[in-house]
């Protein structure tokens, strides 16, 4: 680790990586943290549920940070497109889609925890 780089990390920053095989060690050091501290959490607070409204406070949770991100991405894309990283924002435009996707896909599941019969007749189409 260059000095620079621990610097940065003491600052709290994360390192930038040169090469794609370094950012490829990065992405799957991540997912196989993210992996193994994060799946058996959501699994232990998941277990005791039951009860189909019982998903729903999940479900809003997970769609807010889904929107988030998403917002963040379009963030990302106006900064690339700002910096002349076209071929970047490009990338970006189709994970903020995804995200956007995801968000409605989210919203949608959690429409699905309430009893239809008390869902108001706008909100059920």
């Amino acid at each position: 680790m260059s000095v620079s780089d621990f610097l940065a990390r003491l600052q709290g920053k994360r390192p930038a990586y040169d090469t794609t095989d370094e950012v490829a060690e990065l992405l799957d050091a991540q997912y196989g943290r993210i992996l193994d501290t994060r799946l058996p959490l959501h699994l232990r607070r998941t277990a005791h549920i039951e009860e189909l409204l019982g998903f729903q406070p999940g479900l809003v949770d997970a769609r807010a940070k889904t929107a988030d991100l998403a917002l963040y991405t379009e963030a990302l894309i106006t900064a690339a497109s700002a910096g002349g990283h076209s071929d970047l924002a490009e990338r970006l435009v189709e994970a903020a889609e995804a995200l956007h996707t995801a968000a409605s896909e989210l919203a949608a599941a959690t429409h699905a925890t309430a009893p239809a019969d008390r869902l108001h007749p706008a909100h059920a189409a």
